[in-house]
């Protein structure tokens, strides 16, 4: 049995790098059986507990090393620690004014402990109470043996666990310093049915696989944290600061609760796991909720309860969370659109709503969804992206955002188009950043999304049915409503019906300026498109009437992509400059060159000008901004030195 003293050996570990101290961790818990004099003060603590699947807590019997020693393992609490791995060992029990066992252990009855050993140091008085775990001594020549019984007897009863050394270590949050919580795995036990191990569970993640019980424990600690709620009268609430307290004292009930469990085989990473997935499940979105908390995710799709996928860095991926079963996400789905004012039943199977953060929700539950509830969460950055973060992500070019900045401040109706998930939003909301700060904004949206950063900034949302089928207002209802707040601009979150028309008529009738987005492939579909839910008004307009109206009202399609690679660009930037009959005339003058697939499936081109200049340039000088043409200059005139030609303007419109 190897030995080391473990505080003396362990001084200089401060001064090692973060990856010496995994080597040197891993190969203590390799070398020796016991660790001894460990200073619970010495930063290194945590590293050794870890290491330890038994501990000796010595102290003097003396109230205020019991204060101490409770504070103390109120943090190791709070970091995890399952208090059954500490022994309470009284050292120097003859001391003069020594604390008797019985008042010792009710001290420490909150956190389930006893004292497993009185320890004498020169003498020690043979009339100590005859309590549980506590060294009765009758015979002073044999009080160390029998002290060392006990610890030896305690010492043989734990099984060890596994340490994951390598695989568990985060060499990059010990060198900042943050506070490392190792992980070990302990072994699985067996299942009372059967005979089957309990690690065979349907759930593996960063902390291995999940035991069996999982679900069942979880489901019978809601239980009795919800009973504890109520006693604490701890509420949801819409204060973020009171959300977070609300967090700690739930984790709080749920550590204490953990802790009366006798003999549960879970490492403290597990431990951790459990009690963030109940607080999540009881206070948040159960298991989404940490996603939420992860920026770097943009889409989470729960497909049934056992299969949620994400959007990372354009990538579809299967992530190892389920949500408990239908009923789960179902609540979920219910406490996501409870706060909006939407309801979702069998009356109401799909919903439209969003969450605090403005990230956008859809859900549709059975009859409608066969497979189960289904939950899409489409999120947003909490800051909208600038257009130098744009430009950085290799979506558009400094020259393409001059351009677009100009056509904003010349009041330039622009129709942002794209497919599903191509970031129509996010660039709508960079290009409503232009519009100068003395402007009146107001958005029209089916569901608030949009984050302006100017001040004149009102914003409306359209609101379905009640449960009567009344109250229904509609995205045309609020921009007729809209004509009459004095818009400077009028921004459509997104046109997918009738309300086309009337976009239309606002864009033709002095609110110029104004910005939309639209679903369709290319610039020429968007303008179809545009003519299609014009004809969804019910007014039986001549085709001709529609293609005047569009042509003279929208002055520009932005294009945006998305590519296999994940990656979005804008694609087009094309002019409507009039029409031929029931034709468009369209000029691009921006676009992206795809050239080749690498074959990890990168996409790469580069964007280039077309050689076009707009027919509205001249507008731009009279404005009193400086667009040089060598901006829409080609690959080909760039080489051949040739500017293109300015057009004429003439009484107020460019020829």
């Amino acid at each position: 049995m190897g030995l080391l003293p473990l505080g003396e050996r362990l001084q200089d570990i401060r001064n090692l790098p973060s990856q010496s101290v995994v080597a040197v961790l891993g190969s203590l818990a390799e070398s020796y059986d016991l660790f001894l004099d460990v200073d619970p003060f010495f930063p290194m603590q945590v590293f050794s507990f870890d290491l330890a699947d038994l501990i000796f807590w010595v102290c003097l019997p003396q109230r205020s090393h019991f204060e101490a020693t409770y504070a103390l393992f109120q943090e190791y609490k709070a970091l995890h620690f399952p208090l059954e791995k500490f022994e309470i060992v009284v050292n120097q029990a003859n001391l003069p004014g020594a604390i008797a066992p019985k008042e010792v252990n009710r001290f420490f009855e909150n956190m389930n402990k006893r004292v497993l050993a009185y320890m004498p140091w020169e003498d020690l008085l043979p009339e100590y109470a005859n309590t549980q775990k506590v060294l009765i001594v009758e015979n002073l020549q044999s009080e160390w043996v029998k002290t060392l019984r006990i610890l030896l007897g305690r010492t043989y009863e734990v099984k060890p666990t596994v340490k994951r050394w390598d695989s568990s270590s985060n060499y990059e949050e010990i060198g900042q310093g943050a506070d490392f919580l190792w992980k070990s795995t302990a072994p699985a036990p067996q299942a009372s049915a059967g005979g089957e191990e309990a690690n065979k569970s349907a759930t593996t993640t960063s902390t291995g696989p999940l035991p069996a019980f999982w679900d069942e424990l979880k489901t019978k600690m809601h239980k009795n944290v919800v009973a504890a709620m109520e006693t604490e009268r701890i509420r949801i609430s819409e204060d973020p600061n009171q959300n977070e307290e609300n967090r700690h004292r739930v984790s709080s009930i749920i550590e204490n609760l953990i802790q009366r469990e006798p003999n549960l085989a879970l490492s403290r990473a597990q431990r951790e796991q459990f009690v963030q997935e109940l607080v999540d499940e009881i206070l948040g979105l159960g298991p989404i909720q940490g996603l939420l908390r992860d920026p770097s995710i943009n889409e989470i799709m729960v497909n049934a309860f056992d299969k949620i996928y994400i959007e990372q860095k354009g990538k579809l991926v299967l992530l190892n969370l389920r949500f408990r079963d239908d009923e789960q996400v179902i609540q979920v789905i219910k406490r996501i659109v409870a706060p909006v004012g939407r309801r979702i039943d069998e009356s109401v199977p799909l919903v439209d709503a969003r969450l605090k953060d403005g990230s956008r929700v859809n859900a549709i539950i059975s009859p409608l969804a066969v497979s189960g509830p289904t939950l899409t969460i489409r999120r947003f950055s909490a800051k909208p992206f600038t257009f130098q973060q744009l430009i950085s992500f290799g979506a558009t070019t400094p020259e393409m955002i001059d351009f677009i900045k100009a056509c904003v401040l010349a009041r330039k109706n622009i129709i942002i188009s794209g497919g599903t998930g191509t970031g129509k939003t996010t660039f709508l909301n960079m290009c409503s950043g232009f519009i100068p700060e003395d402007e009146r904004i107001i958005t029209v949206e089916d569901t608030a999304e949009l984050k302006l950063m100017q001040e004149h900034w009102v914003r409306l949302e359209s609101r379905p049915p009640n449960i009567e089928g009344k109250g229904e207002v509609t995205i045309r209802d609020l921009i007729k409503n809209c004509l009459r707040m004095r818009p400077d601009r009028i921004v459509v979150g997104e046109c997918r019906g009738a309300e086309a028309l009337d976009m239309l008529q606002a864009m033709n009738t002095g609110h110029e300026g104004s910005l939309a987005t639209i679903h369709a492939n290319t610039p020429k579909d968007a303008l179809s498109r545009l003519s299609a839910m014009c004809l969804m008004a019910g007014t039986d307009l001549p085709v001709t009437v529609l293609v005047d109206m569009i042509s003279s009202a929208v002055h520009m399609v932005i294009q945006l992509t998305r590519f296999s690679d994940g990656k979005r660009r804008v694609t087009y930037i094309t002019e409507i400059y009039g029409k031929d009959g029931v034709v468009f005339k369209l000029q691009d003058l921006f676009l992206f060159n795809l050239q080749t697939i690498t074959p990890d499936g990168k996409t790469v081109g580069d964007f280039s000008a077309c050689g076009n200049v707009p027919t509205f340039y001249p507008e731009f000088g009279h404005k009193g901004m400086s667009i040089p043409l060598t901006l829409f200059q080609s690959p080909e005139q760039k080489k051949k030195g040739i500017v293109p030609a300015a057009p004429a303007f003439h009484g107020g419109t460019a020829h």
